[in-house]
């Protein structure tokens, strides 16, 4: 037997919106069955909006007759399967929400690969009233499944009641799935620590101007802990709104985990909006919410990028932001340093730079660079580059620089996005080795539970570019980097990168002829987490 969660870690749904208007049917009488045992798997919604490039590492490959039924009717497979005996449960969706949620989902059960039934007569959101989010396959003739409830009265974080299904799997000679019993209760008050409003922070995102938000347009909240500098912050909580046609002020409700809060320290609400990968207003100043006499709602007022309100009236100006990914807390002492250079020497003396304090302001910063245009060659490219440095000590720099368009006029909506940095040695460039290593370790990633590894490969290339990739049982983890520290039995790298992600420290390999002997981490952040490695 083989029971997995329904969702992975990544899939938990939260927040979700008022009750429908319509009975659902997890409130009506068991009546007739929809499953009819045709053996027919129901085709995915048409016309969907295509799965975000960001929420494509949560679709699952099929690896089973029963995961190839489900993607040739053109469903989208996550999360884990379940089985037991010739029975198998699959989930697939038709796309996902803004925080990569599934949404037009369902959960289709199979008997020797052949498809008995869904366990919900229509497709579901993570986001409304009567979402599935957790499914046991109990025996091979038993399926129980939980939907979350909400009452029109419940915030958008705390749904106050669920639906629990007992389906069957009967019949004869073509057996099929059918909904016995539904009793809906209320939740538990402890669970998760997000049923009562004590612990929710509430509000409004808005700004100024009279511009109407794209339809597509999401709202991200997230609630800070801002009281350690040069440290590792952490988020509380975050939720991101898909602002669907609605325009500000947006309301939102953001739950959190009450164990997270010291009432000693201090928490912020930030909040930025985004029409797809284009960062279009966020928050300059920081809202204290919950402790130390702070309310628990707050009216959040964005900004637009590097507008600040108060930009004035430059014609040759570049406006934009500076920011990073990693969730790091700077100390007041900071400043950002923004330049603008030749394409063609990204090195030699800049066009134009300004230096901009942080105080006591977190990223995005936004900045105003002014330029004249009689320092402008039309014939040439150029380029904006942006570091950081906390009292003196470089911290975060492009990794290359962003290409910007001058004719003239202010230059609007620039992200600088800066990746952590030191001023450490020199690359070792000349070596090329390959290494690997079969065994048993582990890697662990902040607070989370720790992955058992039984692969690694280190390569390295001459220009000293270097990679670690740990194979184990939650797929595979690769940090890129430079090769700093070189002997006949040991290697240092100095990590980059971890894919997509931002990372930062070493990792330290001893080896002999072409076998890792170990591998360990020294102050290994992955995304402002520490990682522990051992193999």
């Amino acid at each position: 037997m083989k029971k997995l969660s329904l969702f992975t870690a990544t899939l938990i749904f939260s927040a979700v919106m008022g009750a429908s208007a319509q009975t659902s049917w997890l409130d009506r009488p068991m009546g007739r069955n929809w499953n009819t045992g045709d053996g027919a798997v129901p085709q995915a919604p048409q016309d969907l909006v295509p799965i975000d490039a960001r929420c494509r590492d949560q679709i699952r490959t099929p690896d089973s007759l029963a995961d190839r039924a489900v993607t040739r009717a053109g469903w989208s497979l996550f999360g884990a399967a379940q089985s037991f005996g010739t029975t198998t449960v699959v989930n697939g969706m038709g796309t996902t929400d803004g925080m990569c949620r599934p949404t037009q989902y369902n959960t289709f059960v199979f008997v020797n690969n052949q498809f008995a039934g869904t366990l919900s007569p229509t497709t579901m959101n993570s986001r409304t009233d009567g979402a599935l989010t957790d499914a046991k396959l109990i025996s091979g003739n038993n399926i129980t499944a939980e939907f979350m409830r909400y009452r029109a009265s419940d915030a958008m974080c705390c749904p106050s009641q669920k639906s629990t299904v007992i389906y069957k799997i009967s019949g004869g000679g073509r057996l099929i799935v059918e909904a016995k019993t539904v009793n809906t209760a209320a939740t538990c008050a402890g669970d998760g620590d997000v049923s009562t409003e004590d612990n929710v922070v509430s509000g409004t995102i808005t700004y100024r101007q009279r511009v109407a938000l794209p339809a597509n347009a999401v709202i991200s909240v997230r609630l800070i802990d801002v009281s350690r500098a040069d440290t590792a912050a952490s988020v509380i909580a975050e939720d991101r709104i898909d602002a669907g046609g609605k325009q500000v002020p947006i309301s939102f409700d953001l739950a959190y985990e009450r164990s997270k809060i010291q009432e000693r320290t201090r928490y912020v609400i930030r909040a930025e909006i985004r029409d797809g990968d284009r960062l279009l207003y966020t928050t300059d100043m920081s809202y204290p919410v919950i402790t130390l006499g702070n309310p628990r709602s707050v009216e959040v007022v964005v900004v637009p990028v590097g507008g600040g309100g108060g930009g004035g009236n430059r014609q040759n100006v570049i406006r934009g932001t500076v920011t990073y990914r990693q969730r790091i807390a700077l100390g007041p002492n900071s400043e950002a340093r923004i330049w603008l250079v030749d394409s063609g020497d990204p090195t030699g003396k800049p066009v134009a730079e300004t230096t901009v304090p942080f105080g006591n302001r977190q990223v995005p910063l936004a900045f105003e660079l002014p330029f004249e245009m009689r320092d402008i060659n039309r014939q040439r490219s150029y380029e904006l580059q942006a570091e950081i440095r906390s009292d003196g000590k470089l911290r975060f720099r492009t990794e290359r620089g962003v290409p910007v368009t001058l004719r003239g006029g202010a230059v609007e909506d620039i992200e600088l996005l800066v990746i952590a940095a030191n001023e450490g040695p020199e690359p070792i460039t000349g070596q090329e080795l390959s290494l690997s290593k079969i065994g048993v370790g582990n890697i662990q990633v902040g607070s989370r539970t720790s992955v058992i590894l039984f692969r690694a490969a280190v390569a390295v290339r001459a220009n000293g570019d270097a990679s670690v990739t740990l194979s184990g049982s939650n797929g595979s983890t690769m940090f890129g980097g430079k090769l700093v520290g070189f002997d006949a039995g040991t290697l240092r790298i100095a990590v980059q990168n971890s894919g997509n992600a931002s990372a930062a420290g070493e990792i330290e390999v001893s080896y002999s002829g072409r076998s890792i002997s170990s591998i360990t981490a020294r102050d290994l952040v992955l995304d402002g987490q520490n990682v522990a490695i051992r193999f």
